[in-house]
């Protein structure tokens, strides 16, 4: 009796990790923000948002996510985003990407980490 449960139950943990192993899992949009200066520059300890209209944008408020500040490499971070188009806004220091780059050139994809780099003035 026990062998015969034993059995079935080694069958199914068979066959379930088999059929796991055939589904990839879709891994959500990430967007990696590089932030530079005027110069070129990259800049250590500046503040990102993402927004996802320019309404919210112009305001500040209702980030999609909370703040990110950038590493000493001057990157940043976004995950789990949504497959849409972001408004970004970076400040460091009094400077701002107010007049350069402010949103993604298109859509997010599934299983993409997207790449922009902002410069702040």
């Amino acid at each position: 009796m026990i062998g015969k449960k034993f059995k079935i139950l080694a069958v199914s943990a068979s066959l379930t990790l088999l059929l796991t192993g055939c589904f990839k899992l879709d891994t959500l949009p990430q967007l990696e923000i590089q932030v530079q200066d005027e110069t070129g520059a990259i800049v250590s300890g500046a503040y990102a948002a993402l927004f996802e209209s320019m309404d919210e944008w112009n305001n500040r408020k209702n980030p999609v996510q909370v703040w990110r500040k950038t590493e000493s490499d001057g990157k940043v971070v976004f995950i789990d985003l949504k497959e849409i188009s972001y408004y970004i806004y970076v400040r460091f220091d009094g400077m701002d990407n107010s007049v350069g780059e402010v949103s993604t050139t298109g859509s997010l994809k599934m299983n993409q980490r997207s790449k922009i780099v902002i410069h702040i003035r």
